[in-house]
């Protein structure tokens, strides 16, 4: 009885998207900000964004691509007023206009938070259910250039399937809000670009990718992929890998992509206990394991998101993050995400990762997931590249490395445990 239900409400999905869709004209190559979350949590204020605005340009990371800054939950009083409006608490003092007009100042975009249920996450805050409209209008009226809709305090899905007929259209049940707070956002006639923390969760209850599917991409320029980051390079990698599994049913490409969630590189903190009430893992990264992470959220083409305080960033962190020559693999005009390859003979800790790019082009990873040294090898035809000769250049270290012929192949060897290295492929 559930599946025939969500089967329904996919088929009304189906048949809504037929005629409309977000089609804003927005994120025609994956978005790159910062969000504060990750490094501060709930204690967030205005003076602590205008800091990290003014980091991201004189750190050179504005130049380097990043030109959204994202304040998270907890920013609204937890009462709509009378109106029915969201109020900025008393930490944004100056309000959510004059905050976005100081970062439109700096070159950047503004974004905002909410949440398509009763409350936002943390319970400091209303979410927009029931009020998207007004919401949408709202965010508009402030100069607000980029939404996350976060998905907490939602029914449970297989409650909201069964009972769905007895309560839509006026509950409507969470997979059918983001649709709703898409045609919102159309509606200001303000181009708003629009992140859904949700789908995720409906395909793991379903274990099943396929379900929503396609769908996301019509109503949003982007999506999660998975829960909250954590830091540490294992969490990381993680999350790179659990996105591997919805990207054939759910595909990313210009205007609709994958989000993995704000990268922890350079991020020393940590928003998340154990069971002992003891931080998780807040000591970082390793200039290597950083510079992995960072290649494979580039080549599968997720949101590059800052999570770590811009204040603090420096030494290995920021030059992994302003590398210029990975971020281009990101924002390659062509669109295409990257994928895990399976090569014969690249087995145990070793992966190897491609993305087709534009001008007949291609980015390769190759991944020692280890604790040790290894060597990783592969021809031009695992990676489908047939005919041609092709150049390497090696993206970390900035130099051309050789050529690939279709006889010879190619062996990067001794890769350093946790480490990658990043090629771009060019025919000659």
């Amino acid at each position: 009885e559930e599946s025939n239900m969500a089967a329904r409400l996919l088929l009304f999905l189906s048949s809504l998207s037929v005629g409309y869709a977000l089609r804003n004209g927005l994120q025609l190559t994956p978005a790159m900000g910062w969000s504060n979350w990750e490094s501060s949590g709930c204690a967030v204020n205005e003076d602590l964004i205008k800091a990290n605005a003014d980091a991201v340009v004189s750190k050179g990371l504005l130049a380097a691509g990043y030109n959204i800054i994202g304040i998270d939950d907890c920013w609204a009083e937890k009462e709509r007023n009378a109106s029915g409006y969201l109020v900025p608490n008393g930490n944004f003092s100056s309000g959510m206009k004059a905050l976005a007009d100081y970062i439109h100042s700096k070159g950047m975009q503004f974004g905002i938070y909410s949440s398509a249920g009763a409350w936002c996450c943390q319970h400091t805050m209303p979410g927009s259910l029931g009020y998207e409209w007004l919401d949408a209008q709202l965010f508009a009226e402030w100069g607000v250039d980029y939404l996350k809709y976060d998905g907490c305090f939602m029914e449970d899905f297989p409650t909201v399937l069964k009972d769905s007929p007895n309560r839509f259209p006026f509950t409507p049940p969470p997979i059918l809000r983001y649709p709703q707070m898409a045609m919102a956002l159309n509606k200001t006639g303000r181009p708003i670009s629009y992140l859904c923390n949700f789908p995720w969760q409906f395909w793991k209850q379903n274990t099943d990718p396929s379900m929503g599917g396609d769908w996301v991409g019509e109503f949003c320029n982007s999506w999660r992929t998975g829960g909250d980051a954590r830091p540490g390079f294992s969490s990381a990698l993680g999350y790179v890998y659990q996105s591997e599994t919805y990207a054939k049913d759910v595909p990313s490409g210009p205007g609709r992509w994958n989000h993995l969630d704000s990268m922890e590189i350079g991020n020393n903190h940590s928003n998340f206990y154990d069971k002992n009430g003891n931080l998780q893992d807040p000591s970082g990264m390793t200039e290597n394991q950083e510079q992995a992470i960072f290649s494979l959220f580039c080549l599968v083409k997720s949101m590059l998101f800052i999570g770590a305080d811009a204040t603090q960033l420096q030494g290995h962190s920021l030059r992994t993050l302003t590398n210029t020559e990975v971020i281009a693999v990101s924002q390659d005009p062509l669109g295409e995400r990257g994928h895990l390859l399976n090569i014969s003979g690249v087995t145990g800790d070793n992966d190897v990762w491609m993305v087709n790019l534009s001008n007949n082009t291609a980015a390769v990873v190759l991944l020692n997931k280890g604790n040790s040294a290894s060597s990783i090898s592969f021809t031009l035809a695992d990676l489908g590249l047939m005919g041609k000769t092709y150049n390497a250049r090696d993206l970390w270290q900035h130099k051309d490395v050789g050529t690939i012929t279709q006889q010879q192949g190619w062996t990067s060897s001794n890769i350093s445990a946790e480490s990658v290295v990043m090629l771009k492929l060019t025919p000659q």
